[in-house]
């Protein structure tokens, strides 16, 4: 009786990333969870149709994640997941970085100069607003100001602020932040100061960017990002003028 093996969907997902079909990225799977294996064991062990199952072995050793060994059954084993998928990523990171070669001065030269509509945008999607952030504070050469948000709500954003610490960058909040926000931030050196906030949410970056929502732009589906000079001066007056009232945390 054959051992059946478990397959877990999230491999599967991630092996299409690499242009495999879903019963190619089982089969594979199943070779490197059992070991050599007949077209028999690889069939049960991948739930594959019993039609397709020499078809989807011949692309698998095609594109090499698969190897066979001659003999009656006929025998399959994976080639190394750790040298596959490496050689995979390789490929692709070369094809991407020639992309970028090509496409990158094409953008540059259409996006410059920059009128002022262009430093308005509206984001979307909570991730996207978070990645934006992050992106924002990994630039950060001198300051990161806040105002009426929890400025830590993921690992990533608490990794960008502690990097942007270390490098010696001014961190200012200003919100009412609970108390595990309050140590997290203290850990980072910044300057905290409880604030009744009114409208305001907004992270402003060396007076170079700012994100503004209605509610807490690190959880929240809709920002504008804003790189326009006059608005973000605005915004740092506002920031600096409340900043003078309100007493330190």
């Amino acid at each position: 009786m054959s051992k059946k093996f478990g397959i877990d969907q999230r491999w599967v997902d991630i092996l299409k990333l690499f242009d495999l079909t879903e019963y190619e990225a089982k089969t594979y799977i199943a070779l490197v969870t059992r070991g050599p294996s007949t077209v028999k064991e690889i069939r049960e062990s991948a739930g594959i149709p019993y039609s397709r199952e020499y078809d989807i072995l011949d692309n698998l050793e095609e594109m090499g994640f698969v190897e066979s060994q001659p003999g009656r059954p006929k025998r399959y084993r994976a080639v190394d997941p750790r040298k596959v998928l490496k050689r995979e990523c390789d490929i692709r990171i070369k094809v991407v970085e020639d992309l970028i070669s090509k496409i990158g001065p094409i953008y540059e030269e259409k996006e410059s100069p920059e009128s002022m509509e262009d430093m308005i945008w509206t984001i979307r999607g909570q991730e996207n607003v978070r990645k934006k952030l992050i992106e924002m504070i990994e630039r950060a050469e001198k300051e990161v100001y806040v105002v009426g948000i929890q400025p830590i709500t993921t690992r990533e954003i608490e990794a960008s602020l502690r990097k942007a610490s270390n490098s010696g960058v001014k961190i200012k909040a200003m919100g009412m932040f609970d108390e595990e926000c309050k140590e997290k931030l203290r850990k980072l050196n910044a300057e905290i100061k409880d604030f009744e906030h009114d409208h305001s949410r907004f992270v402003i970056v060396d007076d170079k960017e700012l994100i503004l929502a209605s509610e807490d732009p690190a959880n929240y589906y809709f920002a504008l990002y804003n790189r326009n000079p006059g608005c973000i001066k605005l915004y740092r007056n506002y920031f600096e003028h409340i900043w003078k009232e309100v007493s330190t945390s």
